[in-house]
């Protein structure tokens, strides 16, 4: 039975991304850092997939290396789908909060694969990235964010050329909830601008994200690929001419 890491896998697309490698046959290690309680809900929800639930600050480098010795010695997949989502005004905002954001979004995910090298080579697994849209359009606002993301999708390449045979590839997702305020809420005109940019009429969802994951795992002959999961709205950038 193949085996895999989801960091941030408690929770949202991480959640969705553990149920559908459950559905696929692999036993799922969970990180979480402060969703303790979700993750071993999923642990009690699937005894036969969950393998652990492994508890981990990724800031911090001790965490992360005890979070790759705790997957043991194979490894046929990392998601690397923790990340946050910081929100402020450029000139509001300082050296210290950049360093942060890069540090979860950026090496974070490039020290775990470091560490799980000899697992991941041993069992001739693959990394999969979450990135996201704003690394290619940056959004006004999240800067920080933006530029973590941009960064992990560039070495998504790197590591693809530098690590072969083993695959490494990356989900690119555009908005797949709505935000937990009222900003964009059902009927709002936020609501309405955000779906006209969307050529498929609606946004995704985690599952969206989760079976682009599921897919790259299982196509073996992908890698340095980023799979973007946003109903056409990169294609429809630049609007219509009509």
């Amino acid at each position: 039975m193949p085996t895999a890491l989801v960091t941030g896998g408690a929770v949202r697309v991480g959640r969705a991304i553990v149920l559908a490698l459950l559905e696929a046959g692999y036993r799922v290690h969970v990180h979480c850092n402060t969703s303790l309680d979700e993750a071993r809900a999923l642990l009690a929800e699937h005894p036969g997939g969950v393998a652990s639930v492994l508890q981990a600050d990724l800031c911090d480098p001790s965490a992360r290396a005890r979070l790759a010795a705790g997957v043991g010695d194979r490894l046929d997949l990392l998601v690397n789908s923790a990340a946050s989502y910081e929100k402020g005004d450029f000139a509001g905002r300082c050296d210290d909060d950049l360093r942060r954001v890069l540090e979860l979004n950026l090496v974070a995910p490039l020290s775990l694969v470091r560490h799980c090298l000899p697992a991941l080579r041993a069992a001739e697994g693959s990394v999969i990235n979450i990135v996201d849209l704003g690394g290619r359009h940056p959004w006004a606002g999240y800067l920080d964010h933006c530029v973590s993301k941009a960064a992990l999708e560039t070495a998504t390449r790197a590591l693809a050329v530098e690590l072969a045979p083993l695959r490494v590839n990356a989900v690119a997702p555009g908005t797949v909830s709505w935000p937990a305020d009222d900003r964009a809420g059902p009927g709002s005109q936020a609501r309405a601008r955000l779906l006209a940019k969307v050529p498929r009429g609606r946004i995704g969802s985690p599952h969206d994200v989760a079976d682009a994951v599921r897919f790259l795992a299982s196509a073996p002959h992908i890698s340095g690929h980023t799979l973007v999961v946003d109903g056409g709205s990169l294609a429809g950038v630049g609007g219509s001419h009509a």
